[in-house]
């Protein structure tokens, strides 16, 4: 893949149909970096991963990426 782009829960308690979004810190965690690696492993080396998220875990979501092995570029607003 050239690009993705993800919108996912953001763990603040949305109601969804079948979705916990009111997950522990380490849960929630843990199930972004299952999805995080999987996008890792679809993008092809030169391919580009934006990720839109709240404030309440980005900081998180943007050390666990570069831990998978993205290289953030910057933030946008």
């Amino acid at each position: 893949m050239d690009l993705v782009f993800a919108d996912p829960p953001f763990n603040i308690g949305y109601e969804y149909d079948i979705y916990d979004d009111q997950q522990s810190s380490k849960d929630y965690l843990a199930f972004c970096e299952d999805w995080i690696r999987g996008v890792h492993r679809a993008l092809k080396p030169n391919g580009t991963f934006w990720l839109a998220i709240g404030d309440e875990y980005a900081a998180e979501l943007k050390v666990l990426s570069q831990q998978v092995g993205f290289h953030p570029r910057s933030w946008v607003i």
